[in-house]
C-alpha cells in the first residue's frame, strides 16, 4: 500500500500538461496497439479549461510532489459522471486508484449532491469499479472505433 506518503489535492490548470500525461501512460498500460492508442488522443488531452471548469482532484507523492494519480468529475445532461479516473503504471494495484474513487464518490455526494456517479468505463477497468461497488448497466458504443463497446457503471452514492 502506497498511502501513507501521498498528498490528495484539487488540480490547478497548471497541472494540465502532467494531467494529460498520466492519463496517456496509464492507458497505455493495457497495450492497446498504436493506431487504437492514437484515437485516444484527443479524448486523454487533460486542457486548463476542463480543470477550472470540472472538479479535478490529484495525489501526488508527499516526497517528490509527482502526481501520480487523479480523477475528474463532469456533470453531462443533468448527471454527474466520472471523467477520468487514471493511475500511473508503476502505482497500478497499491491502492491509489480505490482512495482517489472513494473521494470522487465522496465529492459527488457531498460536495456535488449527486445521488448516483456514472463511469464509461475502459473494459479493463471494469473489474475495478464493480469490486468497488459500482454495476454495469449497460454498454456504449465509441464513436471513434467502430464495433467498439464499453461498459457502462453506476454506483449509487
Amino acid at each position: 500500500m502506497y498511502d501513507d506518503d501521498v498528498h490528495l489535492r484539487q488540480a490547478n490548470p497548471e497541472d494540465a500538461e502532467i494531467l494529460t500525461d498520466v492519463a496517456w501512460r496509464s492507458k497505455s498500460y493495457w497495450d492497446y496497439p498504436a493506431d487504437v492508442m492514437a484515437m485516444f488522443r484527443t479524448m486523454l488531452n487533460i486542457t486548463q479549461e476542463f480543470i477550472e471548469n470540472n472538479p479535478t482532484y490529484v495525489i501526488e507523492n508527499e516526497e517528490t510532489e509527482e502526481i501520480t494519480a487523479f480523477c475528474a468529475l463532469e456533470k453531462k445532461d443533468g448527471k454527474w459522471h466520472l471523467e477520468h479516473l487514471w493511475v500511473l503504471p508503476e502505482y497500478i494495484g497499491t491502492g491509489l486508484g480505490g482512495k482517489l474513487f472513494l473521494h470522487a464518490c465522496e465529492i459527488a455526494e457531498t460536495v456535488l449532491g449527486a445521488d448516483e456517479l456514472y463511469i464509461l468505463s475502459d473494459p479493463y477497468a471494469q473489474d475495478f469499479y464493480e469490486y468497488m461497488g459500482a454495476e454495469k448497466i449497460g454498454e456504449y458504443e465509441t464513436p471513434w472505433i467502430v464495433g467498439r463497446r464499453i461498459p457502462v457503471m453506476r454506483i449509487k452514492l
